[in-house]
């Protein structure tokens, strides 16, 4: 945002030095009247840029300690980068605001729900495909491009030895599908219950790998000009990544293009719309799951909503600190790179080996009316996708050391504190524990219920032998299975296996029918294969309770 607004301007602010914030150690490669870098080797030049360096009295440059332009504006004007994590410093003007502004912004967007965000979704999903195109044919114009697009379409399988590589992979794909966010599940329970979500995840797994290829070319062509202009070598910007490279390294590269300043426009306003459109999903997700366990706020979005995005934007203003950079550094790597694949690896196995395969076949076969993909289901579910989150978890604790901070605009190599690694673990531990955490709360909870119906079924008057079972073995089947009002919201869509759910089903009418039964209370006791006491001895179970578990 603080970029986007700084690009209507007719000579972009990051594209020269003798500004207020730039030192005595910035210049400018490749300037008309600074520098120059050839083969190497930069060079001091008085006249403008010429080839023939010896017939203008050009002198050899030291660039030894030296910050370029865009180097410094990114440092010391936006970020006001501390010398340590230990002295973290106070939130910045510039970036407070614009977290402020961008906070509002998603607050406006999503504060009606799908109705809103999803409008807004259109430009947010179509306008970066535009913008990409666009840089793509211009920077495949310019000199040096070719060498860029070579780098990045040849591929190197030494690097596959990596592990980094792999767990670069990994986060990039979890990011760019939004897999353990939340944010899926929270807008898909917005769809229609025969929605063909089969179809859609083929189209946005295919879509998403599409893009990442396609930006791939604007990004290394952009790098192949970039090194070109510069004399560098084109591993030096290729392999930039982060904000190193959509802050330091695509707006130097933006600064040297004709009509740079619309170009950077376009750059950062694309840039700006995938980041709120990730953001409005990460919003929802919060926003969603309160309204869902607090019913009587589903009526007050709006307030929902708002007080989210307050408490978002004071929790996020310690990255607007000098200091903040380091701590985005950390919280990358250990919620990024490791936490996300732990939560996508119980994820799987949750759907997978515990609420079972078959049974979540079914449900697919009940939405779709077809058992869309079991066979590749089956694989992904059941064997590739669990060894693997497993395989890079594993690898994950096995490879973690201290972070570090490359030496770069005037910063010596950096080495992350040891306490540091601590707070990492400890996000780290604050994004994994609810899980564990939960399932042993109803597992107390369930057991604690089985303690008092077994007090119960100790009366003679009683039937089933209930209290002669182990509890912690029933308490553990029961945290394991669905729940007894699981199933399909709407009484339309409750049939089947589900038809328990609803009594005035046709199943159910069938069942009551036979049975000469009248009452929605007698209809679910038919559902009963076990035995179970009388509900009307104890007011915290119904009939069902017990008896739904066992049916799945």
């Amino acid at each position: 945002l603080f970029y986007f607004v700084l690009s209507f301007r007719k000579r972009l602010l990051w594209s020269q030095c003798g500004n207020w914030w730039n030192s005595d150690r910035c210049f400018v490669p490749g300037s008309r009247d600074v520098v120059y870098t050839m083969n190497g080797t930069t060079w001091n030049c008085t006249e403008a840029q010429y080839k023939n360096f010896s017939d203008y009295g050009c002198s050899p440059f030291n660039t030894t300690g030296k910050v370029t332009a865009a180097e410094e504006f990114y440092y010391r004007l936006l970020l006001k980068k501390s010398s340590s994590f230990d002295d973290f410093g106070t939130p910045g003007t510039y970036m407070a605001v614009c977290l402020l502004a961008a906070w509002f912004i998603v607050c406006l967007c999503i504060i009606r729900g799908v109705q809103s965000s999803g409008k807004v979704a259109y430009f947010t999903a179509i306008f970066p495909y535009i913008v990409l195109l666009i840089l793509i044919i211009y920077s495949s114009t310019l000199d040096g491009a070719v060498d860029g697009i070579k780098y990045y379409i040849i591929p190197r399988w030494h690097l596959l030895k990596d592990f980094k590589i792999w767990q670069s992979a990994a986060s990039q794909v979890f990011f760019s599908l939004s897999l353990s966010f939340g944010s899926l599940m929270a807008y898909a329970s917005a769809n229609k219950f025969k929605n063909n979500f089969f179809r859609q995840m083929c189209i946005v797994v295919s879509c998403d790998c599409f893009t990442g290829i396609f930006a791939g070319f604007a990004v290394f062509a952009t790098a192949g000009f970039l090194a070109k202009s510069l004399g560098e070598s084109i591993e030096k910007y290729a392999e930039s990544s982060g904000p190193g490279l959509a802050f330091i390294t695509y707006p130097e590269a933006l600064s040297r293009m004709p009509g740079s300043p619309f170009f950077s426009v376009i750059f950062f306003l694309m840039l700006l719309a995938l980041g709120l459109g990730s953001q409005f999903a990460s919003t929802d997700v919060p926003v969603t799951a309160i309204m869902e366990y607090i019913p009587a706020l589903q009526k007050r979005r709006a307030l929902v909503v708002v007080v989210t995005c307050a408490l978002c934007y004071v929790i996020s203003l310690p990255f607007t600190c000098p200091g903040g950079i380091y701590l985005f550094t950390l919280f990358q790597e250990y919620t990024a790179n490791i936490s996300l694949v732990v939560i996508g690896f119980f994820e799987v196995v949750t759907v997978a080996y515990v609420y079972g395969f078959n049974r979540f076949m079914n449900d697919v076969k009940m939405m779709l009316g077809y058992p869309a993909g079991k066979y590749y289901l089956f694989f992904t579910w059941l064997i590739s996708a669990p060894i693997l989150t497993l395989a890079i978890t594993i690898l994950n604790f096995m490879n973690t050391q201290s972070l570090k901070d490359g030496a770069s605009a005037g910063f010596d190599e950096y080495v992350y504190p040891k306490w540091s690694v601590i707070l990492g673990w400890t996000v780290f531990a604050f994004c994994i524990l609810p899980i564990p955490l939960c399932y042993i709360l109803n597992y107390i909870q369930e057991y604690r219920r089985l303690s008092r119906r077994s007090l119960i079924e100790s009366s003679p008057s009683n039937y089933g032998n209930f209290s002669s079972k182990y509890r912690f073995l029933r308490a553990f089947k029961a945290n394991n299975s669905p729940s007894d009002d699981w199933g399909p919201k709407k009484k339309v869509n409750q049939y089947g296996d589900y038809a328990h759910l609803n009594p005035n089903s046709t199943a159910n009418k069938n069942i009551a029918d036979s049975h000469n039964l009248h009452t929605p209370q007698e209809i679910n006791a038919t559902h009963n294969i076990t035995g179970v006491a009388n509900p009307a001895m104890d007011p915290d179970f119904s009939t069902n309770d017990y008896t739904i578990r066992e049916r799945f």
